[in-house]
């Protein structure tokens, strides 16, 4: 067939958006139906009630193990040396219970003196920490 010159040429083909809409609709449902609503879970910020069980033990103290940058090690205030701070923690454990030990060296300590020391509290089978002296003064 032919175009006659009189025919506008504005004239556009149409889209039926009919079916489009459909589909559409169509999936919002299967998203709607297929989704899983999660309720969320919280946690309760009320504190338990304290037991009489969690009050710490007042009848084992800390053994304070100091190391100075100098490498001078006192052990409960009293000075000591290296190689006696195996035998210095057995005999505060043996006056004061089964206490932990807290070994503090100073920034400036030698890594060798402080692994010594270390090694000698572990040896005497007590529980042990090493804690920098920088985080106990702030």
């Amino acid at each position: 067939m032919r175009k006659h010159r009189g025919e506008s040429q504005g004239d556009e083909a149409e889209v039926d958006m009919t079916p489009m809409l459909d589909v559409v609709f169509i999936l919002l449902i299967f998203f709607i139906v297929t989704a899983v609503f999660v309720q969320e879970q919280s946690v309760s910020l009320v504190p338990p009630p304290p037991s009489k069980n969690d009050e710490p033990d007042k009848s084992n103290p800390v053994i304070l193990i100091q190391i100075t940058d100098r490498d001078v090690v006192f052990v409960n205030d009293q000075l000591t040396d290296v190689r006696r701070v195996g035998p210095a923690i057995e005999r505060f454990r043996a006056e004061k219970g089964n206490s932990s030990i807290l070994i503090v060296p100073d920034d400036e300590a030698s890594n060798g003196v402080t692994i010594t020391v270390f090694d000698a509290a572990k040896r005497t089978g007590a529980p042990t920490m090493i804690q920098r002296k920088s985080a106990q003064n702030s």
